[in-house]
């Protein structure tokens, strides 16, 4: 690790998922101005302080020779919501770094942040990891971070893989992968963001008032293939403990992670050059099979894969599959 940020152990943390060209970045500070250092705590949770002073959290995990991916969560999560056993990804020689996103986890907020905004953390947190090149693994609402961070780090992302990813819920002519709840949504997201708000606030609110019963509801509503990956314990458990990690930052995050999926994403699909591999459940009612295929037409080099009768969750059936795919891609194999 370099000393180009100053990093610090986070203390142990806690899924519950709902569908959820160039670019300026800011200039590194040099080494000597950021200090480095590490606390006591879980062994893989750690910080790092940014030049503007925000925390951004993340989990390392893995051989740190190993092939770099980063893991980007959906929305409504956090970095936990990776497969539970990390030692799938070190056993396929992988170095996973999973950060929250700004006002997720251990990740303090950027207010008014964009999309667009998020490329310069993970460049920052790349380099604090000692990191040049890397993949990308995102899953859900983490589809358009990692196309904006591709997009915006060419010379840097050397493939992304995108599970049950969300597309553009604005800007796309005659979207029909939309449901009728998405229409309002970015609409609201343009001319009412204060119901985004209150929408986000209400359901963060259920969620903490018994997060086991929600679980359990959330379940009993899914396609049968997910319900069956969730009925793993330790799935379970991985669930249990985002719903209060999510909001370890207060509302804010999520607010501004509701908004940031319900406008316009700021760069054109058509000039992300980097590969990208897909994979989407045919039965997924989170995030509908349509935007998959959308993705796969508008993406420039994109191949992809449907799989009949499975659902929103498969990145947890498929996570050895989809990690060894990737590290493949990334160390150009």
């Amino acid at each position: 690790m370099s000393a180009t940020a100053m990093v610090q152990d986070c203390g142990p943390g806690p899924t519950i998922s709902v569908a959820g060209g160039s670019t300026l970045l800011p200039t590194l500070k040099r080494p000597s101005q950021i200090a480095l250092h590490r606390a006591a705590a879980a062994p893989a949770s750690r910080s790092m302080v940014l030049p503007d002073g925000r925390l951004l959290g993340y989990d390392d995990v893995g051989p740190a020779d190993g092939v770099p991916i980063l893991f980007f969560h959906g929305f409504g999560s956090s970095r936990v919501v990776r497969y539970p056993d990390d030692d799938v990804a070190a056993s396929l020689g992988i170095h996973l770094v999973a950060p929250d996103r700004p006002g997720i986890g251990y990740s303090t907020p950027r207010p008014n942040r964009r999309l667009v905004d998020w490329p310069s953390d993970v460049m920052r947190l790349a380099d604090a990891c000692g990191i040049d090149r890397f993949g990308v693994l995102a899953w859900s609402g983490g589809g358009p971070y990692a196309l904006a961070t591709a997009w915006a780090m060419p010379d840097r992302v050397t493939a992304v893989g995108l599970v049950s990813a969300a597309a553009p819920l604005s800007g796309v002519r005659n979207a029909t992968y939309l449901y009728p709840m998405h229409r309002v949504a970015s609409r609201a997201g343009g001319y009412a963001p204060w119901t985004i708000r209150l929408a986000v606030w209400r359901w963060a609110r259920r969620q903490r008032s018994d997060p086991q019963r929600r679980l359990e509801e959330a379940i009993e509503s899914m396609v049968e293939a997910d319900q069956q990956i969730l009925a793993d314990p330790r799935m379970r458990a991985v669930m249990i403990a985002n719903t209060a990690e999510m909001q370890r930052q207060g509302g804010r995050g999520l607010y501004d992670e509701a908004l940031i999926m319900v406008r316009r994403w700021g760069f054109p699909l058509d000039q992300v050059r980097v590969p990208v591999r897909l994979w989407h459940g045919e039965a997924d009612v989170t995030v509908p099979v349509d935007m998959g295929h959308y993705l796969a037409r508008a993406l420039p080099r994109c191949d992809a894969i449907f799989y009949p009768g499975e659902g929103h969750h498969l990145v947890y059936d498929r996570w050895s599959e989809i990690l060894a795919t990737l590290r493949d891609l990334t160390a150009g194999r």
